[in-house]
């Protein structure tokens, strides 16, 4: 029988943590739950000899969650710190309910993922800074869950999709070889290409400049035959 629990539900803007600790977790999937859950796993027998474990975060109301990560049981009693875009993906407030329950997701193999803007997979080594990013802030990713990554050296935040997840919709990519696709961002447009027809017209409709103009008589030649 898995193991559930309801807890009031705060951000780490709302946490007494420190400020280097907020921070590091804020654009993450981790998430902070209070001592007495490991008290109670273990009564249960529940733990394990894992270098991390993981909870789904449920909406009760939508029958909705996201499985995250804990960074550490030092929430206070009945609360779980929890980052405020996981909060806003499962549509939950400040101080809302919610219910956590232990999951085992398998090692993950494979990930297809949707930047959503095309500057990202013009850094130099997008999969890189994936890689660095995800190890440490994404223990577990979901199939269809959009996450922040944070670059913190350029100072921008970046969201990705993770449109296919595999072998399962839920997997563990901590100390694994994940194999990684991407799609064309969101925000990518194909470049328009211009046929001798069109080049032909524009030409045309183009008035007269007694300036030289490069390549002007060009446009007239294409498709001339």
């Amino acid at each position: 029988m898995s193991f559930k629990q309801e807890l009031t539900c705060f951000s780490f803007t709302c946490s007494t943590q420190s400020e280097e600790l907020t921070e590091k977790l804020k654009h993450s999937n981790k998430i902070l739950l209070p001592p007495s859950i490991l008290y109670k796993l273990n009564q249960n027998e529940e733990l394990e000899n894992t270098d991390i474990m993981f909870f789904k975060i449920s909406n009760k109301e939508l029958q909705y969650g996201i499985v995250c990560g804990v960074q550490e049981f030092s929430a206070p009693p009945g609360i779980c710190h929890i980052p405020y875009h996981i909060m806003n993906t499962i549509g939950v407030a400040e101080g809302s309910t919610v219910e956590i329950e232990k999951v085992c997701p398998v090692q993950g193999q494979y990930m297809k993922l949707r930047p959503h803007k095309t500057e990202f997979i013009k850094l130099s080594n997008p999969k890189a800074v994936l890689e660095r990013i995800m190890s440490s802030e994404y223990p577990v990713v979901s199939q269809g869950q959009t996450i922040e990554i944070y670059h913190k050296e350029l100072g921008k935040l970046y969201l990705i999709d993770i449109v296919e997840a595999g072998p399962a919709e839920i997997i563990s990519i901590v100390n694994t070889d994940i194999n990684i696709d991407f799609e064309q961002p969101l925000d990518y447009v194909e470049p328009t290409k211009i046929t001798s027809r069109e080049a032909k017209l524009k030409s045309m409709r183009n008035p007269v400049s007694k300036q030289f103009v490069p390549f002007s008589g060009q446009g007239r030649r294409l498709g001339a035959r």
